[in-house]
């Protein structure tokens, strides 16, 4: 039951109503790092009592600017304590497994991002590399910069589990549910379920959840199906629809504070988030309870760059959700409409500049001649609109100018001398 906006904030020591179900809420934000956050608003002091802080991380941190606070959750593939190495290899230290942002809404909306692991991104100070291998080289505070610094996001909150936690937790729960229409394997990963409706334990579901060398077993063969890291975020997002639903039951409820001791031993979180009261932060979001709750994957193209395969940004698409994501929109926000405006004089040229953006898959609505003659190719859109940027980024080129944007379109194109 919502509670009035006048009433005083319960104390931390009590769990209301309200705050189970909100949590419940809350928890389809997460993707296995995300969830052990999530959680944590169920047990407040359990986990984030026996979590780890890193202090670094929380120097690299953005404070909060208004009531809107972004999260970068990452699943640690550190595999410290884990009992069967057969599938996951000896390899030392740790890299980021799981990438994704959660940002939420005074308003009562939330969103999740999801980055593949092999999204090819520049790491500051160590080149072009896969966005995962920022945690290794610099561990979490690299990570922070270099989502921030690719993104061009504000990051204010850091969570991350490894493996042993996330096993701890399908495992507390008893199991999660998952359907298979066909006998599923992963040789690389371990995972081995016939067909039909199975009960993973922790070991199958996180190696369900990993699994990038996914096969099923159709009429006698087995055959590769969305072997890649785009299924591999389908199918943790199964995984999390899976823990969501075990979550819910009334046992689960009950256990909950072995569920969270079982996190916050394999789980780090910046020191703000470590002070910060839980009772407190629920309160101040709960209208999250009546909001919408959205999730998306980063889009991309899968490359191979110097021998190595990797996931490039599908543009204009990437920019167009990360400018959503800022901004608070919707991810399947419409295609932005755009009128092409010739700006250097050669016959042809508007048409040519509106041919190469509908392949993009902006919309153009209109298209003429400038007043004046421009250097540069220039996009104009309303003041605070991000539009341009995402035009631009498309592009590979053009300036972006703040104005007057006639008839509801969302941006004005001029194309300019320095296309030929």
């Amino acid at each position: 039951m919502a509670e009035s906006s006048s009433q005083t904030p319960p104390e931390r020591s009590k769990l209301p109503k309200w705050f189970k179900v909100t949590t419940l809420v809350l928890l389809v934000l997460a993707n296995l790092a995300a969830i052990a956050f999530i959680w944590a608003v169920q047990t407040g002091n359990t986990l984030l009592g026996g979590a780890d802080t890193d202090d670094e991380v929380t120097e690299v941190l953005d404070p909060a600017s208004g009531d809107d606070l972004t999260f970068l959750v990452v699943g640690s593939d550190s595999r410290e304590g884990l009992d069967d190495l057969t599938h996951f290899g000896a390899a030392g230290g740790a890299r980021g497994d799981v990438v994704m942002l959660v940002r939420i809404a005074g308003n009562g909306s939330a969103q999740m991002l999801s980055v593949p692991r092999d999204y090819y991104v520049d790491i500051p100070g160590h080149g072009k590399n896969k966005i995962n291998a920022a945690y290794s080289l610099g561990g979490p505070a690299l990570m922070v910069e270099t989502i921030k610094s690719n993104f061009d996001l504000r990051i204010n909150h850091y969570v991350e589990i490894d493996f042993v936690g996330f096993q701890a937790m399908v495992d507390e729960l008893g199991g999660i549910d998952i359907a298979f229409p066909f006998a599923a394997r992963d040789l690389k990963s371990g995972l081995a379920v016939d067909a039909g409706a199975e009960t993973l334990d922790g070991f199958q579901a996180l190696a369900y959840a990993r699994s990038r060398s996914y096969q099923e077993l159709q009429n006698g063969s087995w055959v590769s199906v969305k072997a890649n890291d785009f299924g591999r975020t389908e199918r943790q997002q199964e995984v999390i629809r899976a823990m969501l639903s075990k979550l819910k039951r009334p046992g689960s409820i009950t256990e909950a504070g072995d569920i969270a001791s079982a996190m916050g031993r394999h789980m780090t979180i910046d020191t703000k988030l470590a002070n910060a009261s839980v009772a407190s932060f629920i309160w101040d979001y709960r209208g999250i309870l009546a909001g919408s709750i959205e999730g998306a994957t980063l889009p991309g193209d899968i490359r191979t760059i110097s021998g190595s395969s990797v996931v490039v940004a599908r543009e204009p698409d990437a920019s167009a959700m990360l400018a959503n994501f800022r901004a608070g929109r919707p991810f399947a926000s419409q295609p932005l409409r755009i009128e092409v405006l010739n700006g250097n004089g050669q016959a042809g040229a508007a048409g040519d500049m509106s041919r190469t953006l509908e392949s993009y898959g902006f919309l153009v609505e209109a298209i003429g001649n400038a007043e004046d003659t421009y250097a540069e190719t220039t996009v104009i859109v309303p003041e605070g609109s991000e539009s341009g940027s995402v035009i631009t980024a498309a592009l590979g080129f053009g300036v972006v100018r703040f104005g007057s944007v006639d008839n509801g379109y969302d941006a004005v194109v001029i194309v300019g001398s320095d296309v030929s």
